[in-house]
């Protein structure tokens, strides 16, 4: 069986931060394969490396192996919660995406993301899926001012918020809370009964937040480790 993996450099330009994930790799073949995906991420310009593993069989964890190493940095955690006994969504409205407003909305989402671990830049292909059927995203709104983003995934077996994020700019003013809720009022209004979301565990202020809201660990999905350069 040969190694599988994927190196993501799509994040190299706008952040130079490079991923390196791991799909299908022998224990014994470990090593070589992080050196191996390392090389080709340093190639194209990655100035921060970070490695996950998807095989079980395979799993990371802190470690030397020649000329670098893995430092545990955060896991990315499902979240879940039921959607009744709704707390009052006050203080913003959402406004869906439309395709005239599209570009508006992708530099939004994008200055509001940058900053986030494990985020994504978005361009026209996420726009795309970003107006289909089955997802509902659009505008956070507070007094007339688009302040934040949401997405909302409704082709699972269960509703996942895909992102809310408030920009940098109005944080601090409780519309983060005030986003949240609302688009959990969002789903209930759809007759969704339950949406889960994603987080890392080191974004600590949307984690506590979402704790705060009645979301509960439901599961991991994946450990991320920075790979570092040693002498």
């Amino acid at each position: 069986m040969k190694p599988a993996y994927e190196v993501i450099t799509r994040e190299i330009a706008a952040k130079g931060a490079g991923y390196l994930l791991l799909r299908r790799c022998p224990p014994q073949e470990l090593g070589e394969t992080l050196a191996r995906g390392r090389a080709e991420l340093l190639a194209a310009g990655a100035a921060e490396l970070y490695a996950a593993s998807a095989d079980p069989a395979c799993p990371l964890d802190e470690g030397r192996w020649e000329g670098f190493r893995l430092s545990h940095v955060r896991d990315m955690l499902w979240m879940e919660r039921p959607l009744d006994q709704l707390p009052p969504a006050e203080g913003l409205t959402l406004e869906p995406l439309t395709r005239a407003r599209g570009g508006a909305w992708l530099t939004l989402h994008n200055a509001c993301f940058f900053d986030m671990p494990n985020s994504a830049t978005y361009g026209l292909r996420e726009l795309e899926e970003a107006l289909g059927a089955e997802w509902r995203c659009g505008f956070a709104v507070a007094d007339g001012v688009p302040v934040g983003v949401y997405e909302l995934a409704l082709a699972g077996e269960m509703p996942e918020i895909a992102g809310i994020a408030i920009h940098p700019d109005f944080q601090g003013k409780g519309l983060g809370r005030a986003l949240l809720r609302a688009v959990l009022a969002e789903l209930a209004g759809l007759g969704c009964g339950r949406c889960r979301l994603l987080v890392a565990t080191d974004n600590g202020r949307a984690f506590s937040l979402y704790r705060r809201e009645g979301f509960r660990a439901a599961a991991m999905k994946s450990r991320w480790f920075q790979m570092i350069g040693t002498a």
